[in-house]
């Protein structure tokens, strides 16, 4: 399912004194399964971008389509309950809307909502909590009795249990501690890659968006000023740092390296094996002119 925006702007309290433009004239292509990272500075319109893609805001301008659906600026009726449950949305903490009493109850409220029978939802309820890793033996319990890691699984299996085509993660890893922070990756890696599952992501961690996405998308003041396969995108590390942006860890500690070799800087790497690497051919080729 393609999703594209094409001259998207949004205004924020549009012909009021509190006007103010958040994004403006966006056009980017997000191909179906593929995984897509949003960056930019605080303020520079990624989270306003990505809530149009399921309906959370309108086009002031431009059109957005999402598989078979456009959501025109000029059009008044739009099919919002059809995009949203193409496309879920998991929003920063997403555990602040978890509300019933149980873990299943919870889960089962969105196939629930959009017309399926009980026992269908109860269904996909409990394959979406064994796709997220959460037991059997605690679907019973009150989700505010887990811990905070668990509790967001609870709420991305409420997500799941919809069946959606893409999935929308804002800032999915903030508040949890490290391990707590690679699982959640690790289950939306997985569900890319084992269900083709289209996936954009916004992030303010530069090693997440290089390390998991087929494309990069750069927002700075509300316009689209980069889109590409991350290599190319973190090659361009001086256009990066004028957004207010950085390069990931691996990137910079190759940067500093090079700089004591005096050596020119290497292609981009992203993993631990691929610096490993790097690191190996320099010195390689450093000690091959002492």
């Amino acid at each position: 399912m393609d999703i594209t925006f094409s001259h998207v702007t949004h205004v924020y309290q549009e012909n009021t004194p509190f006007e103010r433009l958040a994004i403006n004239d966006v056009n980017l292509n997000i191909p179906s399964g593929s995984f897509t990272s949003i960056i930019g500075h605080t303020g520079s319109g990624k989270s306003t971008l990505v809530q149009h893609i399921n309906g959370l805001l309108k086009p002031s301008a431009g059109t957005l389509t999402v598989g078979n659906i456009t959501i025109d600026a000029h059009r008044k009726k739009q099919k919002l309950k059809d995009l949203r449950e193409k496309v879920g949305f998991v929003f920063q903490y997403p555990e602040h809307q978890l509300f019933e009493e149980t873990i299943i109850k919870d889960v089962c409220f969105g196939p629930l909502n959009f017309g399926l029978s009980l026992s269908e939802a109860k269904k996909r309820a409990e394959e979406s909590l064994n796709l997220v890793g959460l037991p059997d033996s605690c679907w019973n319990r009150s989700p505010f009795d887990l811990s905070g890691g668990q509790m967001r699984r609870v709420a991305i299996a409420g997500v799941l249990a919809v069946q959606p085509e893409a999935i929308i993660l804002d800032e999915p890893t903030a508040g949890l501690d490290p391990g707590g922070r690679n699982d959640i990756l690790q289950l939306f890696e997985k569900l890319h890659k084992e269900f083709r599952m289209t996936m954009v992501m916004v992030t303010h961690n530069m090693g997440d968006a290089a390390l998991y996405s087929d494309q990069v998308a750069v927002m700075d003041g509300g316009r689209l000023v980069m889109a590409d396969k991350p290599d190319k995108i973190f090659a361009r590390e001086d256009e990066l740092r004028s957004f207010g942006l950085d390069v990931p860890e691996t990137m910079l500690f190759m940067d500093k390296l090079t700089e004591k070799f005096g050596s020119r800087k290497t292609e981009p790497v992203f993993t631990m094996q691929e610096t490993a690497d790097a690191v190996i051919r320099l010195l390689n080729g450093g000690l091959s002119h002492v």
